[in-house]
């Protein structure tokens, strides 16, 4: 099978690709999930300027260069681990705690269909889980932030409001208590290029920051997206977005 075949395939599959509109929320009976004014989203990132500036210098700082949207990379052979494609995908969606290959998420990344922020991403809760490369700024979130936070009962996700609005952290506790952390400021959602494809990505308003979006699974009533948080030109780190109520 082709890769476009593929991708019209599974595009095929995927419930809910037609408008926001047509899309069903979130089931939020029983839980309270707290709204914040869209003005505090601009004052928390500046108050937060020099914490968002660091985790951006941090970039640089990476054992390895993650850089995959530059230069001549089209030339450039990825080999990674050699494991095959369907493999780590199924090391991701069964979420096993173990360091990833980056060339090998940037392999799987490649090989996925696209997502329209649009349509897929917009009037939507989604949680979120770190896939750790032992070199990323992510990994550091994972261990100092992420990690003891569940201790807590306490996981991560995103939300996205409107194709304008949205919250880039979003925290939820014991299921029940949703609250977004606005210090980053807020997010849009679109359609940006990156590595040739343009496929759904967040924008931050203030930050020199994108994720960039793709399919990794819709099987099993569950839609899972593979993520991407770059600096610039530089990839931050990886993660997986899991759509809420899906599971």
């Amino acid at each position: 099978m082709t890769r476009h075949s593929a991708l019209k395939t599974m595009a095929h599959h995927w419930p809910n690709r037609t408008t926001t509109k047509a899309k069903i929320p979130m089931n939020t009976k029983g839980k309270l999930v707290i709204n914040l004014p869209g003005i505090l989203y601009d004052v928390a990132q500046w108050v937060m300027f020099p914490l968002n500036m660091l985790i951006s210098g941090m970039c640089h700082l990476q054992p390895k260069s993650s850089v995959w949207n530059e230069g001549k990379w089209q030339n450039r052979r990825l080999e990674g681990s050699g494991k095959p494609l369907d493999q780590i995908k199924t090391e991701i969606l069964e979420q096993q705690d173990i360091a990833y290959n980056e060339e090998d998420l940037v392999r799987l990344y490649d090989s996925l269909p696209n997502v329209s922020a649009k349509e897929d991403l917009v009037g939507r809760y989604w949680k979120g889980k770190i896939l750790r490369t032992n070199g990323s700024v992510l990994d550091l979130a994972e261990w100092v932030i992420v990690r003891p936070l569940s201790l807590l009962g306490i996981k991560w996700g995103k939300r996205y409001r409107t194709q304008h609005q949205g919250d880039p952290l979003l925290f939820r506790w014991a299921d029940k208590l949703y609250f977004p952390i606005p210090i980053w400021g807020n997010v849009g959602m679109t359609d940006i290029r990156w590595r040739e494809e343009a496929t759904a990505t967040m924008n931050y308003d203030h930050q020199p920051w994108k994720d960039y979006f793709k399919l990794i699974s819709n099987e099993n009533g569950s839609v899972v997206l593979l993520g991407v948080w770059t600096h610039k030109h530089i990839a931050g780190g990886w993660f997986t977005l899991t759509l809420e109520d899906s599971e």
